[in-house]
């Protein structure tokens, strides 16, 4: 798959959008096939466990489908556009529809990490520590992670930061 598939990536002349969660869809989608297995096969150990164990793992096993449809549903089909020529940056999910987040000119794309995996987000200039949004997948230390990285960064992540140049540049 390339990555243009992989970020459901579409371009025109003034504008990019992308889906940065739409790769973790088919993890979140074989996670639930393991709950859902897990959640069949637990019966035949209910006469090792306790009744108060066993009801505990299926409220478990309940938030944790919950959490994957979410996942593959919502989470994985939110679309960042990034629009030069109305100088915005929108939000699309199926909650919110269009949700303008900052204009293009104000944006600023950074690194976060949280527990050995980093990712590319996207902020606001004044306030990008407060909220950010992320635009990439989690990238680690490993050499797959590193190609798909560099893939990212030419292919997606220079067009991103060469609208805000010109954003910034033309900004009135």
């Amino acid at each position: 798959m390339n990555i243009r598939e992989k970020y459901n990536l579409k371009e025109s002349a003034h504008s990019l959008s992308l889906q940065p969660t739409k790769p973790l869809q088919k993890l979140s989608q074989w996670f639930l096939a393991g709950i859902l297995l897990a959640a069949i096969i637990l019966p035949l150990f209910k006469q090792f466990l306790s009744e108060v164990l066993f009801y505990s793992i299926y409220i478990l096993l309940g938030y944790c489908i919950l959490h994957s449809l979410y996942d593959i549903f919502i989470r994985a089909r939110i679309c960042y556009i990034f629009d030069a020529a109305n100088n915005t940056i929108l939000r699309v999910s199926p909650l919110t529809l269009r949700k303008k987040i900052m204009k293009l000119e104000e944006a600023v794309i950074f690194v976060s990490s949280e527990m050995g995996s980093w990712h590319y987000s996207l902020g606001a200039k004044k306030s990008h520590f407060i909220k950010s949004y992320a635009i990439s997948e989690n990238f680690s230390s490993g050499k797959k992670s590193e190609e798909k990285q560099t893939q990212y960064e030419d292919q997606i992540l220079i067009k991103i930061t060469r609208l805000i140049e010109t954003a910034q540049i033309i900004k009135p």
